[in-house]
């Protein structure tokens, strides 16, 4: 069954995609997609304000409102690990005035963590655009005696779960990338979650009571200007980071199957019709390669980086495999 389910997507991905080149035209678009946007419209965020995906989601709102003469509210419904807005969104109607900012958690992580989810993100949620994607770095506490990746890995060897890692926690992307750290590492050590608040991680570390913390470059980049936490190695596959330089990859290190790319996209209720769909993927790609769009997405520590719905399909759904595949393995779950 969950087989079938795949492939309904990645077929889905794959029509939209498809479609999109012709729905683009304006004489083949049906009237309710040359007519859109008519009223304002509402960009659903599962996080409260202030995080990443609050500012991403307003930035991209701020230049749909001015490219669509109609407001695009940011509409925040933070609670449950994301659950509570993506299922709000799964069940909004299908007309394209109700976006969805998606994330990792509460879609491709959850269908495998949490056992009880009210919906299903390949049926319920169609593809639209990728907006921008990070990566995580690895920070340490300064006081410890180790200056590269390899120092750390001794010293984890040598202490084995002894030192411990920060989570903002079970199946957080800071938590997933550690397990799989460890993993290529052969080395243990123990966590220790906080409740969501990479901020609260971070303070950890500072005060000494964690020694490692996987985390968005986004976050980590202040902390380790002003020297107070040391950074060792960054999860992107495509080269070093432009925010961080002199950090080297996990892939240069040595350990290339130790890659994660944090991502925000835009999905819409599955039953939103083709033509609006092709109009929300070349309106979103068309801010996304705004050039003053892309330096403010840099400032925060992300790429901008648009896609066709079915690019957007194939990531997610590479995404959910690779993530499936390390909660399985790990026994990880969430009731």
């Amino acid at each position: 069954m969950a087989g079938t389910r795949h492939s309904l997507w990645q077929c889905l991905g794959l029509l939209v995609g498809l479609v999109a080149i012709t729905v683009l035209s304006p004489r083949a678009a049906p009237l309710a997609a040359e007519t859109f946007p008519s009223r304002p419209v509402h960009l659903i965020v599962t996080y409260a304000p202030g995080g990443s995906a609050d500012l991403i989601a307003r930035l991209l709102a701020d230049r749909l409102s001015a490219l669509w003469g109609q407001q695009v509210v940011v509409e925040n419904r933070p609670g449950a690990g994301g659950l509570i807005g993506t299922e709000a969104a799964a069940h909004a109607a299908p007309d394209g005035y109700t976006l969805y900012l998606a994330t990792d958690g509460p879609t491709v992580v959850a269908a495998t963590l949490n056992k009880n989810v009210s919906y299903d993100w390949q049926r319920d949620f169609a593809p639209v655009s990728m907006v921008t994607v990070g990566y995580q770095v690895l920070i340490v506490d300064p006081k410890l005696p180790v200056n590269t990746l390899a120092d750390f890995i001794a010293l984890a060897k040598a202490k084995p779960g002894a030192l411990n890692f920060a989570s903002i926690g079970v199946g957080t992307a800071p938590h997933l990338i550690a397990e799989l750290f460890q993993e290529a590492a052969g080395i243990r050590l123990t966590q220790v979650p906080y409740n969501g608040s990479s901020a609260q991680a971070i303070r950890a570390m500072i005060s000494g009571d964690v020694a490692m913390f996987m985390v968005g470059t986004s976050t980590a980049q202040s902390f380790i200007e002003n020297g107070s936490v040391r950074p060792l190695a960054v999860t992107s596959s495509a080269g070093r980071v432009a925010e961080l330089p002199d950090v080297p990859t996990f892939a240069e290190l040595g350990y290339p199957q130790v890659e994660y790319t944090l991502w925000f996209s835009i999905a819409v209720p599955a039953a939103t019709p083709t033509a609006l769909i092709g109009k929300l993927n070349a309106d979103i790609n068309k801010v996304v390669a705004e050039p003053d769009f892309r330096r403010e997405i840099k400032l925060r520590g992300f790429e901008a980086k648009g896609s066709t719905p079915q690019e957007l399909a194939a990531f997610m759904m590479k995404d959910y495999l690779k993530d499936r595949d390390i909660i399985q393995r790990l026994n990880l779950h969430v009731d």
